[in-house]
């Protein structure tokens, strides 16, 4: 059977060949001679090899195990697996089942871990022409801070709160902190309350949200400037445009409203150098918030009073 087979594929090979031979090809007969010569190949497969061929690709030669490589294997795979229901009974142990209603006081301090990165710093550059915005993709960005692993049933215990009662919850726990006497992430003298304040960082990590308006015309608005003395707002700026732990794109779960315009653009785009004169910028911020006043509720809501800006220039106290 097996000599019936290969004398039967080379008679198909040699027509195929003798097709291609000629001038003019027959597509139709080449197409049939393929689908044959693809069906002849599969039977010899199932005949000829040692596997039967719905295994033969993900076969895998066999070699000789012996008891001893058995048993450590054996040995490491329960480590592993008493390993694992451990870490999964801490998890358990750690995680408070408090429904929204409830009057426990929670006590949860979670580590902070410190953050490694650095902002890089570069060389200013003068501006060729008036209105020149930086080359935003020759600037690297600092790395994201290590994230805080947070149980997922207070994860989702927080996400169930409204702003107001997470914020409810949060001033019950900062008031019932745990006592920090000693934290090698923290110089204690800077702190009036060092307990207060490392609770109320952790609390911050996990519950806030800011929302950030879209409005606004660039480059003054969503555009960071990101050299020189007045960087650091256009840092602040990028990084939370492309946060997605404390940003929210649902006004209605936000604790901050973010209105993000640069300073420093705006001098840039509107200022007539050698005028003195700063009044229209102010007129443009006037104008810019009555817009967003009169487009949104949130800020009527309360007299703009959890919206803010973020600006490194000399003339914002003017502004």
């Amino acid at each position: 059977m097996r000599e019936l087979l290969q004398s039967f594929a080379v008679i198909i090979m040699k027509e195929f060949f003798r097709l291609c031979a000629g001038l003019k090809i027959d597509w139709k007969r080449l197409i049939f001679a393929g689908a044959f010569m693809t069906t002849a190949g599969v039977i010899l497969q199932m005949f000829l090899l040692n596997d039967p061929l719905d295994m033969w690709p993900l076969s895998l030669p066999i070699a000789n195990v012996s008891d001893e490589s058995l048993n450590s294997i054996r040995s490491f795979n329960q480590t592993f697996s008493e390993g694992r229901v451990k870490r999964l009974e801490l998890i358990s142990a750690d995680v408070p089942i408090v429904p929204p209603d409830s009057s426990l006081k929670l006590n949860l301090s979670i580590p902070v871990m410190p953050y490694i990165g650095t902002v890089p710093t570069g060389r200013s550059r003068r501006r060729k022409k008036e209105g020149n915005v930086d080359n935003m993709s020759k600037v690297i960005p600092p790395p994201n801070p290590p994230r805080i692993h947070v149980p997922y049933r207070l994860q989702k215990f927080i996400w169930s709160l409204t702003p107001n009662e997470a914020l409810v919850y949060a001033k019950k726990e900062i008031d019932h902190a745990p006592e920090v006497i000693d934290d090698p992430d923290l110089y204690a003298p800077l702190f009036r309350n060092m307990s207060v304040f490392k609770r109320s960082y952790e609390l911050m990590e996990l519950i806030l949200k800011v929302y950030i308006y879209s409005d606004g015309s660039r480059p003054i608005f969503h555009v960071p400037h990101l050299n020189g003395i007045y960087a650091s707002e256009g840092w602040f700026m990028r990084l939370m445009e492309g946060n997605r732990q404390f940003v929210t794109r649902d006004p209605e779960k936000a604790h901050l409203f973010y209105l993000p315009y640069s300073m420093r653009q705006l001098e840039l785009k509107l200022y007539v150098p050698g005028s003195h004169q700063i009044k229209p910028l102010a007129i443009f911020l006037r104008d810019y918030v009555n817009m967003i006043a009169g487009k949104y509720p949130f800020w009527n809501r309360t007299h703009g009073t959890d919206h803010f800006l973020v600006a490194c220039h000399d003339w914002v106290g003017n502004l």
